[in-house]
C-alpha cells in the first residue's frame, strides 16, 4: 500500500487553520476533498501539526496511505490543477511508514512585525503592523532567554494534560528597517506558544514588561496574556 507524502504551502488568511472543522474552510478539508476526487475513495490525511486560523505555511508536510497508485509527478500536477490558489503542492513522494505527525524532526516558525504607521499591502496579510515605537534593542536583549529547556505552560493554551517543557534550539530577532523578524526552532510547540512569546516581546518593547517577568513566565509561573495576531505567524520550515 503506497504511503504518499506531500510538501505543501498555504496562505492562511481565508482558512480556519489546518484541521477539519464542521462548516468551516480548513486546509485539511480542502486538500482531503481534492484527494478524494482524484482517488475516488475516502482518504485519511495526517498533517505535521495544527495551525490556528489565519496562520500561514511556507512548508507543511502531510501524508496519506492508499491502495491506489499514482505516479508522483502526475499526482503533483493533478493536485495543483484542482486546488485553490491559496494552497500549493511543492513536492510529492512515497515513503513507507512515514507519519507526518510523529516523524517530523523539528519546525521553524517565523513571526513578522511591521513597526510603522505606513501600510504595505504586500506585507499586511503576513505581518502584525504595530504603529507604536518598539524598543528593538530591549526586545533583542531578552530573546536568548527563550532558548534551552523551559516550562512554556505560561505561554500556551492547554486544552488537555500534556508535557509543557519544550527545548527551544534557536531563537532570534532580526531588524530590517521597519520590519522585525522573530524565528524560533524546536522539535515541537504548544498551542499559542509562538504567538504569546511574540506578544511578550512586543510588550517588553513597549516597556510594559520587564525581563524578570519573562523569566518568571519561563519558570512556569503565571500566564502571559499577550497573544500576537495570527496573520504574522508562518510555519517557515519543516525538518525531516
Amino acid at each position: 500500500m503506497p504511503n504518499y507524502v506531500l510538501l505543501l504551502s498555504f496562505v492562511g488568511t481565508n482558512f480556519h487553520g489546518w484541521q477539519v472543522q464542521p462548516n468551516l474552510r480548513t486546509v485539511q478539508g480542502v486538500l482531503k476533498e481534492v484527494l478524494e476526487k482524484i482517488f475516488q475513495h475516502p482518504i485519511k490525511l495526517t498533517g505535521c501539526c495544527r495551525t490556528d486560523a489565519g496562520v500561514h505555511a511556507v512548508e507543511y508536510v502531510a501524508n496519506f496511505p492508499t491502495e491506489s497508485f499514482f505516479d508522483t509527478e502526475t499526482l503533483l500536477k493533478a493536485l495543483n490543477s484542482l486546488l485553490p490558489e491559496d494552497v500549493g503542492i511543492k513536492k510529492v513522494w512515497t515513503q513507507e511508514g512515514f507519519n507526518a505527525r510523529y516523524h517530523v524532526k523539528g519546525k521553524v516558525y517565523l513571526y513578522r512585525i511591521l513597526n510603522t504607521h505606513a501600510r504595505d499591502p504586500f506585507l499586511e496579510p503576513f505581518c502584525w503592523r504595530i504603529p507604536y515605537k518598539l524598543d528593538f534593542e530591549r526586545m533583542a536583549s531578552i530573546v536568548g532567554l527563550f532558548q534551552g529547556l523551559h516550562d512554556f505552560s505560561a505561554f500556551a493554551k492547554l486544552e488537555e494534560e500534556k508535557e509543557t517543557r519544550i527545548h527551544v534550539q534557536e531563537a532570534s530577532l532580526i531588524g530590517k528597517g521597519d520590519l522585525i523578524e522573530f524565528r524560533i526552532k524546536a522539535r515541537n510547540f504548544l498551542r499559542y506558544m509562538v504567538r504569546r512569546i511574540v506578544g511578550s516581546l512586543v510588550y517588553v518593547g513597549l516597556g510594559k514588561l520587564e525581563p524578570k517577568d519573562i523569566e518568571e513566565f519561563l519558570s512556569g509561573k503565571g500566564k502571559c496574556p499577550y497573544t500576537a495576531k495570527a496573520k504574522g505567524l508562518t510555519l517557515e520550515k519543516v525538518l525531516l
